[in-house]
């Protein structure tokens, strides 16, 4: 995005009250180009908002856009093979307790570099140990609280 527009003052609160044909002139103020045709008022206030936002408070970071960019040009390409990083968080770092009560015994885990250990056993998964403790089938990081249950 160029700086065209910069000293333009938008009060992003009044975008809503805007016509669509309105918000296309301001989009082309804002944003120095043209918007595309099939944009509707929502999108177009959205856009305009957030360029004027990140004017007054800065933009992404270099990584969070490097990432973006990455996850774009993927999905462009169709490639559907890498799993998601909302599915991959990262684990606490080695030496990290997770503690989970079940059925009044309170079990302890630690993180290692090589997996977790638990009863003086170590466990490539925590899904294996949650396993170990219930008799059935969990996602281990959801049985120790690292993850939402709706996830």
């Amino acid at each position: 995005m160029n700086n065209r527009g910069s000293d333009l003052q938008v009060d992003i609160h009044d975008l809503d009250r805007l016509f669509r044909s309105e918000l296309r002139a301001l989009w082309t103020q804002v944003l120095g180009e043209q918007p595309p045709a099939t944009l509707g008022r929502d999108v177009l206030a959205l856009g305009i908002a957030y360029a004027c936002q990140e004017r007054r408070q800065g933009g992404l970071s270099k990584p969070v856009a490097r990432e973006l960019a990455r996850l774009f040009e993927q999905v462009l390409r169709g490639d559907r093979t890498e799993t998601p990083a909302a599915l991959t968080a990262p684990l606490p770092r080695s030496g990290t307790i997770l503690v989970r009560e079940w059925q009044g015994t309170a079990h302890h885990v630690t993180v290692a570099d090589d997996g977790f250990l638990w009863n003086g056993r170590t466990y490539r998964s925590l899904s294996g140990i949650a396993r170990a403790i219930t008799g059935t089938n969990w996602n281990g990081p959801r049985f120790f609280g690292m993850r939402a249950m709706n996830d």
